[in-house]
């Protein structure tokens, strides 16, 4: 036993910090000295993940009462941690103003979509069910890329969460009807890459109201008491029953001072003018959480509105080069994929020709033995008529013979006489006879010769048919294949909005007969309000930003 192997690895264990971390996809353990400063250790882990854009991001853990704690990085060292808050989340702490604008790298974008997604499907933030169907769509694009008919068949949903339960419950349509409606969105994705299904799904949801709000429940100097929303784009205030419709509103450009002690915080407008903006927290923890979000948002906010910093500069120029090159690859592979799926369709028109020349030489065939069964008919026909005829001319040769002898035996006595003129009689009879024989005979061989003559056109026509067929085929092989660097240009895409339209309005149509009022939730109602009212996120913002900071600071005490 090599004790010295032993004590170093005891030594290491008894100097080092055990973390573990977790992700939205993945969990990761860190050993580290006590003395590790928070920050050191974020850093290390963002360098882990591979996220550059670290100024978006957070480490948070569970408190005593289960409640989500941001970890102050900034101060603390890693011995600060309490033994049962080692298991951190790294987090999206603060969100854009306009995601489609400032998320600069994929694996940022991912780590953004993860958690919108999670907070949706667990219903930490509202989303109506028709956005959520819409929004599933892209979920789908995200994770299979473009709609396959032969590889994405009815079902391929089942197994995963594919809307809040919430939706489900609330209305009577089966989930089959629900997977249809996804997969017809889904179905109008084609061609758009994963970063770009993300980025669209970050982008409706940050339409919705309670995306990237962190709420604390406050109270004013009367004791109302109501929910402060921090967010990127400043300070709401809320009613306790309606976190989607913000009453008061300060935006960060209002604010140049944030402080508390103990349970009162206290925000000094920018107007001089205007008195202290003044809440109450339930305890001194909850407005340390506060400040902690609040003074990082204000950081936000005013970064965003500097040239940004080389760093951020080679980023951005960094990510329009690699999506530009994806941009290239995809359209040479959907290049590829349209020309396969045409090389596929052509080759499957030419094997139905194939079956359409087969079917037509099998008929031509059978044509053709039938014609030579008639052809042998008519053969036997003239067979027989040429031995009638030969029969004919001897019966006639016989009857002549007897006339003559008729005519040379005017002396012959009348018995005799008789007799021949008898055998002459059913002589005649037997020629007319022979005679008719012939005519039908005849006849028949006139018809059978039309019959001859209309196959042999028919024939005819069909031969030059197969010849314009095969022609069509030759010339269509021609165009199978495209030589190399030939410009295919696809279809221009339509704005995915007026794509969606129809389908959107169809699943609105079926929400509306099949949604059950008794199921529907306070927010569920409140959003319909809101759709009658033609409001929405930024249409209430705008409202309640309407007029100066000091009657708004007015509106919030005396409430």
């Amino acid at each position: 036993m090599d004790w010295g192997i032993i004590n170093s690895f005891v030594y290491f264990l008894a100097n080092h910090t055990e973390i573990k971390i977790t992700t939205m996809d993945t969990e990761l353990e860190f050993a580290v000295p006590p003395k590790t400063r928070g920050r050191e250790l974020f850093l290390q882990i963002s360098r882990n993940l591979g996220l550059r854009e670290t100024w978006f991001f957070g480490l948070m853990y569970k408190g005593a009462n289960n409640e989500e704690i941001w970890f102050d990085s900034s101060k603390k060292s890693v011995n600060d941690i309490k033994f049962n808050a080692r298991n951190l989340k790294y987090r999206v702490k603060y969100f854009p103003e306009d995601i489609g604008q400032e998320l600069i790298e994929d694996t940022t974008i991912r780590y953004f979509y993860l958690q919108a997604r999670s907070g949706i499907l667990s219903d930490q933030i509202y989303c109506p069910p028709e956005t959520s169907v819409l929004l599933a769509s892209y979920a789908a694009q995200e994770r299979y890329g473009d709609y396959n008919p032969k590889a994405h068949q009815n079902g391929i949903f089942r197994k995963e969460k594919l809307l809040p339960e919430r939706v489900f419950q609330q209305h009577t349509m089966k989930r089959e009807i629900w997977e249809n409606n996804v997969l017809k969105m889904w179905q109008k994705h084609t061609g758009m890459l994963t970063e770009d299904a993300m980025i669209e799904y970050l982008k409706l949801a940050q339409n919705l109201e309670m995306f990237g709000v962190s709420y604390f429940e406050i109270s004013n100097k009367k004791g109302t008491h109501l929910l402060l929303g921090v967010s990127a784009l400043g300070l709401n205030i809320y009613k306790l029953e309606d976190k989607l419709n913000p009453i008061i509103a300060f935006p960060w450009s209002e604010i140049s001072n944030i402080n508390f002690k103990g349970i009162k915080f206290t925000i000094r407008p920018s107007d001089k003018e205007s008195k202290m903006f003044i809440f109450y927290a339930n305890d001194a923890f909850v407005n340390k959480h506060i400040l902690n979000l609040s003074i990082g948002n204000h950081s936000m906010y005013v970064r965003r509105r500097k040239k940004d910093t080389l760093e951020v500069q080679q980023m951005k120029a960094k990510a329009a080069e690699q999506r530009k090159y994806k941009l290239e690859q995809r359209a040479k592979l959907l290049h590829e994929m349209l020309a396969r799926e045409q090389a596929e369709k052509r080759e499957n028109e030419y094997q139905n020709q194939i079956q359409v020349l087969k079917l037509e030489v099998e008929r031509k065939h059978a044509n053709l033995l039938e014609a030579q069964r008639t052809i042998t008919q008519l053969q036997e026909q003239l067979r027989e008529l040429q031995i009638a005829k030969q029969q004919l001319e001897l019966q006639q040769n016989e009857l002549k013979t007897m006339m003559e002898r008729l005519e040379h035996s005017k002396h012959m006595e009348e018995k005799e006489r008789r007799k021949l003129e008898d055998e002459i009689k059913l002589k005649q009879e037997e020629v007319q006879q022979i005679q008719n024989e012939v005519e039908v005979r005849n006849e028949e061989t006139r018809l059978l010769q039309q019959k001859i003559e209309e196959a042999n056109r028919r024939e005819e026509q069909l031969r030059m048919e197969q010849e314009a067929l095969q022609l069509e085929h030759e010339r269509n092989k021609e165009l199978e294949a495209v030589p190399n660097g030939s410009n295919v240009e696809l279809p221009s895409l339509v704005e995915v909005n007026e794509q969606l339209k129809e389908d959107l309005l169809l699943l609105q149509q079926q929400l509306e007969q099949t949604r059950l009022e008794n199921k529907q939730t306070e927010m569920d109602k409140i959003h319909r309000e809101n759709i009658a009212s033609g409001r929405d996120k930024y249409k209430t913002l705008n409202a309640i930003r309407k007029g100066n900071t000091v009657r708004r600071v007015d509106m919030f005490e005396n409430m």
